[in-house]
């Protein structure tokens, strides 16, 4: 049984990507973006300020052409063509933002940032589900304790329909990060897949302890208790289940 189907409809949303890189981005940042005047030079830190006030914003067209102009000037720095990749994935352009995270890589073959961000957008973008297992198999091989490989493994896993597996890595994933609420409703999903109902829902109320906002784990908690009690009816397969 697939997450996605009949019952789940587990996503990686690039939107929550760029919640995350709201949340890194401090508003001094912001701040600069807007102050600061072409007339102190077009450095890579006014194009890398400016693409970080786009992104923000949610430009990210404007986002990616301003890293491109950082990039210009400091061509091996993987963080810059990370970011452009991610502002790339934002505006569903999977390819131009493989391949810059494949220019990340071929700067720094360890760069386990860029690895998970292509291994991302294979398994969530493209669908390319096996493709995106082995890269995050490549990746642990290099760091057996990287909860993203581990939480996205776990996710391709589960979309085709290896649910034991995909348990397995949410598991090891909860392990590494105890009180990680995505890890929590990411297993709780594919134990409610599984009709695993009580395990699931226990699941779901420790990502709410961890974090009450978590907006995933309200709906799947929502679902599964729908699940328990209507589970003669043939309204349960309609219910939904969204991963982190």
């Amino acid at each position: 049984m697939e997450l996605d189907s009949p019952r789940g409809r587990d996503i990686y949303s690039f939107a929550e990507e760029g919640l995350i890189m709201k949340h890194a981005i401090t508003i001094i940042t912001l701040l600069t973006a807007v102050l600061i005047q072409p007339t102190m030079g077009e450095t890579v830190q006014y194009w890398y300020d400016q693409a970080n006030g786009y992104y923000i914003s949610g430009d990210f067209e404007k986002a990616a052409a301003s890293y491109d102009k950082a990039i210009e000037q400091k061509p091996n720095s993987t963080v810059l063509w990370n970011l452009k990749g991610k502002a790339l994935s934002m505006l569903g352009r999977y390819d131009a933002a493989i391949s810059c995270f494949d220019k990340s890589i071929s700067i720094n073959a360890s760069d386990l940032e860029a690895m998970n961000l292509k291994a991302m957008v294979l398994s969530e973008g493209q669908k390319k589900y096996s493709d995106a297992i082995a890269l995050f198999d490549q990746m642990l091989l290099i760091n057996p304790l990287y909860f993203d490989a581990w939480n996205g493994k776990g996710m391709a896993l589960g979309h085709i329909g290896s649910l034991a597996d995909s348990l397995k890595c949410f598991e090891k994933a909860i392990e590494i990060r105890p009180m990680d609420a995505v890890a929590w409703n990411n297993k709780g999903a594919v134990l409610l897949n599984m009709e695993r109902y009580q395990d699931a829902l226990s699941c779901f109320n420790k990502a709410l302890l961890i974090d009450p906002s978590n907006e995933n784990a309200i709906s799947n908690r929502q679902n599964t208790l729908q699940a328990m009690n209507e589970i003669t009816t043939p309204s349960v397969s309609q219910s939904t289940t969204t991963m982190d």
